[in-house]
C-alpha cells in the first residue's frame, strides 16, 4: 500500500542550535536537461486570451528572448488549513519541478516566493541575494482592474469543511531550489530583480490563483501594474478551492473558471508543458501528476465524516486517460473498476487510484483515507476527574524518582486542558475531562458496576489563542487508544487541531480489572501535542451479584 500521508518539511525543522544549517545542505541539486537552447536564441510562446463578452478563445504567438523571462512560483507551501488544498499542492510539485528545471536550462530567471514565511530563509543565498540589490522606484504604469474574480472559499472538503488556521511555515519539502534562484517577497524586490536581470516577461506558476498568485505583493496584478508582461501558466496553477458535489462543482472546475477569468480580463495564459515540449526539453515519459481526490484525506489528516461522503476523482492533465481505483487495499490496474462518476462512501474506506492510457500507468498513484465517526456516546455516570488513576505518566522523563515534564507540558489535568484553560475540541468547550500532552498514559481500576467506558477525544485548541497559534496549528497530531487489561480494544485515527472529537463507547468485559487510556503522537513528533479526553468516564450497569 503506498503511503497516503502528506509529508511536510519546514525550515524550522532544519535548525541546529537555533541557526539554519549551511545553505548548501538545504539546496537540492537541479540537473539540467540534456538539450539546451543556445544562448540568445529566441523562443515562441503561444498566448491564449478570451473575448470578455463571448468567451471565444483567441491565440497569438510572441517571440521572446528566454534570458529576458522570469518564472515566479508563488506560495508552493508545505501546508494549508484545508487538507485537500494541501494535497493538491503536493500533486503539482513534480510538475513544477520539471518546469523550473527546464526554465533554468533556457536561461530564464527563477523566483520562489513563499509569502508570509520568507524570513525563515534568512542566510540562504537565494534570499540574501535579493536584499543586496539596490532599491529602485517601482512605477505604476498600468491600472489593473477587472470584475471580481470567482472565489470558492478555500476549502475543497465539502460538507466537512476545514477550519481556517493557516499552518504553513515553509515551501514544500520536495520543491527543488536552484543555487541561482531568487527569493523575493515584495513588489519592489521583484521589480529590482527584473531591473538587475533586464527581464521583460514574467510567467506565473503556483497557488491559489485568484488570491495568492494574483493578489500578493509579488503577484501578477502588482507586477502587471509595474509594466511587466505577465503570463499565467494554466497547467501549473490551482485556484483557491471549493467543492460542492451536489451541483457538480469541483476544485478542477473552479480552477477552469478562474483561468478563464484571467484570460478575459487580466493576462494571457500558456500551457507551459506544451511550450517546453516544443523545445524538446520536457521529458516525453514524464509521470509526475497524481489523480486528484476531493475531499482528500490521508493517514496523517484523515477525512472524518458523519454522513455519507461523496468523493470525486480527476486527472485534468491526462484528459485522455482513464482512472481506475480499488477499495480493498490492492494496487489499481486496468482490471480495477474504472471511475465514471462520484463515489459514495458510507463506511470507513481506504482508496487507491491511478490513471492509465493504452494499458500503461500515466500518473502517480494517489491514496485517500476516509473514516466514519461513530454514534455520540452517553454522558458518563462516573467522570474520570472524580477518580484517582493508578498510573499517570506524560511527556517528559524521570530522574531520581522525580518526573520532569518537557516543554510546556504538565501532568494530566482534571477538568481543564493540560495548560490550565477550558477543555476545547473543534470549537466546543467541555466542563469535564482530562487534559494531557502526548505521549501520555493513564490507568484506572475497573470497579464493579462499570458497564461501558465513554469519551470524546481530540486535540485541544488552546494553541489557537496564542498570538502565533494559527501558524503552529500544523503541528498537533495525536492518536488515542484504549486498552483493557493490556489488550487494545479501541483506537482513533490521527487527530488534528479542529478535527471532530473521536467518539469512544467501549463495553467492559465482566472480569476486566484495568483500563488504560493512551495518547500518542501522530507519527511526526510530539510538538504541541496537547489533547483532551472530554466527558470521559464510566456508564454504570447493574451491580453484579456476589464477589468478583
Amino acid at each position: 500500500m503506498p503511503p497516503t500521508s502528506d509529508r511536510r518539511g519546514s525550515p524550522g525543522r532544519r535548525m541546529a542550535g537555533g541557526a539554519l544549517f549551511a545553505a548548501s545542505l538545504l539546496l537540492i541539486a537541479v540537473p539540467l536537461p540534456a538539450q539546451q537552447t543556445p544562448s540568445g536564441q529566441m523562443i515562441e510562446l503561444e498566448l491564449q486570451t478570451r473575448d470578455p463578452e463571448s468567451g471565444v478563445i483567441r491565440t497569438t504567438r510572441e517571440r521572446v528572448d528566454p534570458s529576458r523571462v522570469g518564472v515566479i512560483a508563488v506560495d508552493v507551501w508545505n501546508w494549508h488549513w484545508c487538507k485537500t488544498a494541501t494535497m493538491r499542492v503536493d500533486a503539482f510539485v513534480p510538475r513544477i519541478n520539471e518546469a523550473l528545471a527546464a526554465a533554468r536550462s533556457l536561461g530564464m530567471t527563477v523566483m520562489l516566493c513563499p509569502s508570509d514565511v520568507v524570513d525563515l530563509y534568512v542566510g540562504q543565498p537565494q534570499r540574501e541575494r535579493v536584499l543586496s540589490l539596490p532599491a529602485v522606484e517601482v512605477p505604476d504604469t498600468i491600472a489593473v482592474t477587472c470584475p471580481p474574480v470567482p472565489d470558492a472559499g478555500g476549502c475543497a472538503c465539502g460538507r466537512e469543511r476545514c477550519a481556517g488556521n493557516y499552518g504553513w511555515d515553509g515551501m514544500h519539502p520536495d520543491l527543488c531550489i536552484g543555487p541561482d534562484d531568487w527569493m523575493p517577497d515584495t513588489r519592489a524586490e521583484v521589480y529590482a530583480i527584473c531591473q538587475e536581470r533586464r527581464l521583460t516577461h514574467l510567467i506565473y506558476v503556483g497557488f491559489h490563483t485568484q488570491v495568492c498568485l494574483l493578489g500578493k505583493p509579488m503577484g501578477l496584478r502588482a507586477m502587471k501594474s509595474a509594466g511587466l508582461q505577465c503570463v499565467l501558466a494554466r497547467d501549473m496553477t490551482d485556484a483557491h478551492p471549493g467543492y460542492d458535489p451536489a451541483r457538480g462543482f469541483t476544485p478542477d472546475l473552479n480552477t477552469e473558471q478562474v483561468v478563464e477569468h484571467f484570460e478575459k480580463y487580466l493576462a494571457p495564459t500558456i500551457h507551459l508543458q506544451n511550450e517546453l515540449g516544443k523545445l524538446g526539453i520536457w521529458k516525453a515519459d514524464f509521470i509526475g501528476d497524481s489523480v486528484r481526490i476531493a475531499p482528500w484525506g490521508t493517514d496523517q489528516r484523515p477525512h472524518l465524516f458523519e454522513e455519507d461522503v461523496v468523493v470525486t476523482l480527476s486527472a485534468p492533465l491526462q484528459s485522455d486517460a482513464g482512472i481506475h481505483y480499488t477499495l480493498d487495499g490492492s494496487a489499481p490496474d486496468t482490471s480495477s473498476p474504472r471511475y465514471s462518476s462520484p463515489l459514495h462512501f458510507a463506511a470507513s474506506t481506504r482508496l487507491r487510484s491511478a490513471a492509465f492510457l493504452r494499458g500503461q500507468q500515466v500518473s502517480r498513484e494517489s491514496g485517500g483515507t476516509f473514516v466514519r465517526l461513530g454514534a455520540m456516546p452517553e454522558t458518563p455516570d462516573v467522570h474520570l476527574g472524580d477518580l484517582e488513576p493508578t498510573r499517570s505518566v506524560g511527556f517528559g522523563h524521570t530522574h531520581g524518582g522525580v518526573v520532569r515534564y518537557a516543554g510546556d507540558a504538565q501532568p494530566a489535568q482534571e477538568d481543564t486542558s493540560n495548560r490550565g484553560g477550558p477543555i476545547r475540541i473543534n470549537r466546543r468547550s467541555y466542563d469535564r475531562g482530562i487534559g494531557v500532552h502526548a505521549p501520555s498514559a493513564m490507568d484506572y481500576a475497573i470497579e464493579p458496576g462499570y458497564e461501558r467506558f465513554v469519551a470524546l477525544a481530540g486535540v485541544d485548541e488552546h494553541l489557537l489563542d496564542r498570538s502565533n497559534g494559527s501558524n503552529l496549528a500544523r503541528y498537533p497530531s495525536v492518536s488515542f487508544k484504549i486498552l483493557i487489561d493490556g489488550q487494545e480494544v479501541a483506537a482513533s485515527p490521527v487527530m488534528r487541531i479542529q478535527s471532530p472529537a473521536w467518539r469512544f463507547s467501549v463495553d467492559i468485559p465482566p472480569d476486566a480489572r484495568r483500563i488504560s487510556l493512551i495518547t500518542t503522537d501522530g507519527g511526526d513528533g510530539s510538538r504541541e501535542d496537547f489533547a483532551d479526553w472530554a466527558d470521559a468516564g464510566f456508564v454504570l450497569g447493574h451491580e453484579p451479584e456476589g464477589p468478583r
